[in-house]
């Protein structure tokens, strides 16, 4: 006999802990919500305090409307909210909070402190809530503004705290998500302070033009170098219009940290506009670099639904196809008028092309489905090979002393006693630099070479923060620098393993590619920097070498523990037996004499 199923009501406090598992997946999570509320509160300077990366404190302190006594307690409530009062408000949202799920989700699985005040009221009000309780409402001495502070995030669900990553991956996505406001708001004085040093100081600006106040934001945010190189971007048709910067190519990184793309000044993610922006460069990036770039998207947000997700990062456009469309003209065309590509063909330049997909005057393509995106370059590989761990490749003599060759300036070719030997030059130095690298670790002390110029580096402030952090280890594997207030790194001296003429750019390489790597959870942090240091540090593709550096390469590969691998698993050789090569030209394989 079936049991007859009751349906209950859901308990409002674990209704709200359900809301914040959608709405607050991280310490960034929760200072993008109160970022954004006091954005939406007319704040003119915005300061933003966390400790151990946002898990023991995220505070907000802002200089805005503030709120009075019965709204400081309602707006923990689920569903409170000033900005929407009806459905056809949902086609007209112009401010960045409006489901009124933010706060009650993080009071649920937090203790917060608000304090605020209103300038026509002679005192504020706290409130105090802990675990979705009000333990405290009163009135007290209060700026005019808002406080809030969220101590303790997920302090009553221990499963979700024990996801969050390391703190400096937190920190990353807590910086990410303060970068992104202070950029789509360039006439704002914002502050980021961690663990009381202060990472950001971005004084608003005091020009008159958006592009203009935004080129003094990217500047402040990016830093000096490439915001002395970019590309402006100022498009506009019926619908939809642009203005932001692209970077240089030169600028590209490995990783996507400096694309920020926005649309009605809200920051949001788009797999297929990414892809826009990074088709639109052509043949001028190399496989696996990513160009830097800030582009502002404005469109009536009836033409826009930006109520596809809780946390409001992703939107959906009524016309797909006609936006990705005109991302890629206008950042194409940018790049032509930077003479970095070549201009359209004359007749196709225009940009006044119809919505839909219908028209056929420019050279459009539709944009790929998201199964039809480039896939994200994997670690593991197709090469199969026959070697056992403990010596040199199975069944074969290596013989040093033999004839060594180079392949198109990128394979080294030796003969073996049954075949031929075949290394990747660059796959084989980050072995080598790996192991030296976490040699160096261990021991604390790696060799340096010292420069006979210092050089001179401006870091923003985010890789600032990540290399002080990372500083013990740097120097444990030679490298010699100091970090001044302004953001200037001098590097006096880097690892000896490292060839010469990297050294201006290799610190910033290995930044990016241990930010790159961090989300991988496997990995160590020394197992991290000792892998970031040898696929920044190896030897390129094309480098062309004499015979004595290419056996120097084999010898040194062979002392390593696992020479067979990269630090990510690809190998770094294979072997091609006699009889494998027989086989490839159809010839029968016997004991002695063999016949056509």
């Amino acid at each position: 006999m079936k049991r007859a199923v009751q349906i209950r009501q859901m308990p409002i406090e674990l209704a709200n802990k359900i809301a914040a598992g959608e709405v607050v997946q991280r310490p960034a999570s929760a200072a993008k919500e109160l970022l954004e509320n006091a954005i939406d509160a007319g704040a003119s300077e915005i300061s933003l305090s966390v400790k151990a990366a946002g898990s023991s404190l995220v505070q907000v302190t802002d200089n805005g409307a503030g709120m009075g006594p019965e709204d400081a307690v309602q707006c923990f409530e689920r569903h409170a909210t000033s900005k929407i009062t009806s459905a056809e408000d949902l086609e007209n949202i112009q401010t960045l909070g409006f489901r009124g799920e933010a706060l009650a989700s993080i009071a649920a699985i937090a203790q917060v402190s608000l304090r605020t005040k209103r300038a026509e009221d002679e005192q504020g009000v706290c409130v105090r809530i802990e675990g979705g309780q009000v333990l405290e409402d009163a009135p007290c001495a209060a700026a005019v503004g808002t406080t809030i502070a969220v101590r303790n995030l997920f302090f009553n669900v221990p499963a979700r705290r024990s996801f969050l990553k390391a703190p400096s991956t937190e920190f990353r996505h807590l910086s990410n998500a303060f970068v992104a406001q202070a950029l789509a708001n360039p006439w704002i004085t914002f502050k980021l302070v961690h663990n009381q040093h202060e990472v950001y100081r971005l004084p608003g600006s005091r020009a008159e033009e958006f592009s203009d106040a935004l080129r003094e934001r990217v500047r402040a945010v990016l830093g000096t170098e490439v915001s002395q190189h970019l590309v402006l971007v100022n498009e506009s048709m019926s619908y939809i219009s642009a203005v932001g910067f692209l970077a240089h190519p030169e600028h590209a990184k490995k990783s996507r940290k400096d694309q920020y793309l926005f649309v009605n000044d809200r920051p949001i993610k788009s797999p297929s506009l990414n892809h826009a922006i990074r088709s639109a460069y052509d043949t001028l990036l190399p496989e696996g670099r990513h160009p830097a770039y800030v582009l502002f998207l404005n469109l009536s947000p009836k033409h826009v639904d930006v109520n596809v997700h809780p946390a409001k990062t992703e939107v959906r456009f009524d016309d797909d196809r006609g936006v990705y469309n005109f991302v890629q003209a206008i950042s194409r065309r940018a790049l032509g008028i930077a003479d970095l590509i070549p201009q359209y063909p004359s007749g196709a330049s225009s940009l006044s092309f119809q919505r839909g997909a219908n028209d056929t005057s420019t050279s459009w393509k539709p944009p790929p489905r998201a199964d039809e995106l480039p896939p994200v370059q994997g670690e593991q590989s197709t090469i199969v090979y026959d070697i056992e761990r403990s010596r040199a490749p199975s069944g074969a003599t290596l013989d040093m002393e033999g004839f060594l060759w180079q392949l198109q300036d990128h394979y080294i070719l030796t003969q073996l006693h049954n075949g031929i030997l075949v290394v990747d030059q660059r796959a084989a130095h980050q072995r080598i630099l790996f192991e030296r690298a976490l040699a160096d670790l261990q021991a604390g002390i790696g060799l340096s070479q010292q420069l006979l110029f210092p050089q001179l580096i401006c870091l923003n402030q985010g890789d600032c923060e990540l290399l002080r952090e990372l500083s013990p280890l740097a120097m444990a594997l030679g490298f010699d620098y100091s970090i001044s207030e302004n953001r200037t790194v001098t590097v006096r001296g880097v690892p000896s393993d490292l060839q010469a003429g990297a050294e201006k750019k290799i610190l910033q390489s290995v930044l990016d590619e241990y930010k790159s790597n961090s989300e991988l959870k496997h990995l160590s942090i020394q197992d991290n920097m000792a892998r970031s240091i040898a696929v920044r540090g190896a030897i390129s593709p094309g480098v062309k070498l004499n015979e004595e550096e290419m056996r120097t390469m084999i010898d040194r590969l062979f002392q390593c523990e696992d020479p067979y691998r990269t630090p990510s698993g690809k190998p770094t050789l294979i072997r091609l037996t006699y009889d494998e090569l027989k086989q490839r030209f159809n010839r029968r394989v016997v004991d002695h004499e063999e016949s056509d």
